[in-house]
């Protein structure tokens, strides 16, 4: 039998990146995390906010999910 909890645990290994997730950027061999509040498809860029509210920019390719 299947549960909630099955399906659930299902779809977060299949969870797509998007605006409102916690990723990680590596710029330069410094990590930073925050939530994506900007995709730029045209620039290959990606907007952060980190926890206490700064913005930072950086390319797409040196993003990575937040393993928490």
């Amino acid at each position: 039998d299947f549960t909630d909890d099955d399906i659930d645990d299902d779809s977060e290994e299949e969870e797509e990146i998007d605006i409102g997730s916690w990723v990680g950027l590596d710029i330069d061999g410094e990590e930073f995390f925050g939530e994506i509040v900007e995709f730029d498809d045209e620039e290959g860029t990606v907007t952060i906010e980190t926890e206490d509210g700064e913005e930072i920019t950086g390319y797409q390719d040196e993003m990575f999910l937040d393993e928490e």
